[in-house]
């Protein structure tokens, strides 16, 4: 696995990924994305000087996740949750950016766990 940052080529995959159902209601927004929304989000990230938006690849993108300050955001590629995924992207993610805060809704434990497991610091998301 690696990680790359992420382009503007990806709006497409980001945008099908956010929108997700399941991604969806693991997120603290659960709210649908509108696509001017996200590629006005998009841009804005990044033309930022470090985005800290990255694209998980395994032979094809698998993930994505996004670094803010001392904050880890991260989304496992619907069609491939349950691989073991999220704890490869997110240990490569402390390896190269050292442990970071997951916020994580108490009703995913898979994503508790993988965040544990690679070594970032989990923070409840309290509804």
């Amino acid at each position: 696995m690696k990680l790359r940052n992420a382009t503007s080529d990806d709006a497409q995959i980001l945008f099908d990924w956010r929108n997700d159902g399941l991604t969806r209601a693991m997120s603290v927004s659960s709210e649908p994305v509108e696509w001017s929304g996200h590629i006005r989000w998009l841009t804005s990230r990044l033309s930022r000087d470090n985005p800290g938006l990255y694209i998980a690849e395994i032979d094809e993108p698998v993930g994505t996740v996004r670094i803010d300050d001392e904050e880890i955001s991260y989304t496992v590629a619907p069609n491939h949750r349950g691989k073991g995924i999220a704890r490869q992207m997110l240990t490569l993610a402390r390896e190269e950016f050292g442990p970071k805060i997951a916020k994580v809704k108490p009703e995913n434990p898979a994503s508790i766990a993988a965040a544990s497991r690679a070594g970032h610091i989990v923070e409840l998301i309290l509804s």
